[in-house]
């Protein structure tokens, strides 16, 4: 009869342990839901009540113009946004856009669209684009050189 009552027992033992072996290594593991990144091709940065998403550059075919796309979130009252952008000769090209309360498509359609004659970057490499808005300190981006090639959702975004 003790074996008959232990056998269950072992079982239900062997059962735990093996839960718990197998689901252990899911606390130790690092979580990387946690880890802050951007979904997509470009880069965001956070700028007071401006939140910048996906920030890239998209070039013409042969790399001479560039244009300078984003959208950007305005959580607060409307403000300027201000930007530079090097070119390739050393000079900036600078500039600024208004952002009223809520959502801006920066790059898609007039009038906010950023074109930059010889940018200081090939396709594949980053543009380093400064954004300040304010008075606050300016941040700068490392934003993505793409062009359209094998990226038909870019078509739209070529200068």
């Amino acid at each position: 009869m003790k074996a008959r009552s232990l056998a269950p027992r072992l079982v239900a033992a062997i059962g735990i342990s093996g839960a718990l072996l197998l689901s252990g290594c899911t606390f130790m593991a690092p979580q990387a839901t946690l880890n802050k990144y951007d979904p997509a091709d470009g880069v965001g940065a956070d700028l007071g009540d401006v939140l910048l998403r996906n920030v890239i550059a998209v070039t013409n075919e042969d790399g001479s113009v560039a244009n300078v796309t984003f959208t950007a979130i305005n959580t607060g009252e409307a403000t300027k946004l201000n930007f530079s952008v090097p070119r390739g000769d050393g000079s900036k090209e600078q500039n600024s856009i208004p952002i009223p309360s809520g959502s801006t498509l920066v790059g898609e359609r007039s009038p906010h669209i950023i074109l930059v004659d010889d940018p200081d970057a090939i396709v594949g490499g980053l543009l380093a684009v400064t954004f300040q808005v304010g008075d606050a300190d300016s941040q700068t981006l490392l934003a993505p050189v793409l062009d359209s090639q094998g990226r038909p959702y870019l078509d739209p975004l070529v200068p």
